[in-house]
């Protein structure tokens, strides 16, 4: 083969790198799809997390109420309990009324009627008075009274029965320190019965003011009867003086 045919055929043949373009522009081609699919995928994913300016935006919540400070998330008017104030205060108010008048805070006397008698029997005024520092309230109704011995401290014969003369049951009533309540005492003479009697001398009265249990004495002397049938006091209901 002469010069000019080694030339015509090497001319014809391509060379090695115009082989490879086109396998070069498909591998290119091919990650550059590989590059989109990636990117948009990437940006799906961002998308789908809270970027830090809006948690920034989301409400805030005060420590002291519980309720959302911010626009979107404010509480409605009355949806939480409001705060603790000084005038809103749960503690119970205290009593505005006086304590009842106990055997305590009470002294008691009996004073003799001018012309308080009829026969056989004796009327008597009982008083109690408030001797305690504060104002205190007699309950309505009528105190028992009976006879004791100071021998024994046991009580004598029968407890007084309670009388009606006065018409009024009696009421309650505030008694400020050194105020009284009266009833009307009657007294029957232990001697109108005779044997039946069962005579035992008494040294003091025994007086328990209306719902009361405790008692207050009362220093009197005069004979009683042991006889539990024979009925010697009466009491009338309390009655401020």
């Amino acid at each position: 083969m002469n010069t000019r045919s080694r030339k015509l055929l090497s001319a014809r043949k391509p060379s090695s790198s115009t082989k490879l373009w086109p396998l070069a522009a498909a591998v290119l081609g091919a990650a550059l799809v590989v590059s989109g699919c990636a990117s948009d995928g990437g940006e799906t994913a961002s998308s789908a997390s809270p970027s830090p300016s809006a948690a920034s935006e989301s409400p805030e919540v005060s420590p002291s109420t519980g309720t959302s400070t911010g626009e979107a998330g404010s509480a409605s008017p009355g949806s939480s309990a409001p705060a603790p104030t000084a005038g809103n205060s749960t503690e119970a108010a205290s009593p505005t009324g006086p304590k009842t008048c106990a055997a305590a805070d009470l002294a008691g006397e009996v004073e003799d009627n001018i012309g308080g008698g009829a026969a056989g029997s004796v009327y008597r005024t009982l008083v109690l008075t408030n001797v305690s520092s504060a104002p205190c309230a007699s309950a309505a109704g009528f105190p028992g009274v009976s006879y004791v011995d100071d021998t024994s401290n046991e009580q004598i014969g029968a407890a007084a029965v309670r009388s009606g003369e006065n018409g009024n049951p009696g009421g309650v009533f505030v008694l400020e320190p050194g105020q009284s309540v009266v009833a009307d005492l009657k007294e029957t003479r232990a001697e109108n019965y005779g044997e039946d009697c069962e005579p035992h001398q008494a040294t003091k009265l025994l007086v328990y003011p209306p719902e009361d249990l405790q008692a207050l004495e009362i220093p009197h002397e005069i004979l009683a009867c042991e006889n539990p049938n024979v009925e010697l006091l009466s009491i009338g209901a309390l009655q401020k003086r």
